[in-house]
């Protein structure tokens, strides 16, 4: 798949790398979000398989933010939850 969708799905694929993967997912969302908006405005062929992606991947990159950062909020909190046992 090219162009935007395309470009929002790699985003969000790259966006399931643990921790560095915060990085990719602001750009899965915002493109996800530019495509589907995209979509609606013109009148594509394949309007419905490009509109999917970018709903995918705009979904994909909220889910995996979200838990991006609890990964992030553990790995700060660990270090006082390991003094509090000890």
């Amino acid at each position: 798949m090219k162009g935007l969708p395309g470009t929002a799905r790699a985003f969000a694929t790259y966006a399931l790398v643990p921790y560095l993967g915060i990085l990719f997912c602001p750009g899965a969302v915002l493109l996800g979000t530019v495509g589907v908006v995209r979509s609606y405005r013109s009148n594509h062929v394949s309007r419905e398989s490009y509109r999917l992606t970018c709903y995918a991947s705009t979904i994909v990159g909220l889910v995996i933010l979200v838990i991006q950062l609890l990964l992030w909020w553990i790995l700060y909190q660990a270090p006082m939850w390991a003094r509090e046992f000890n």
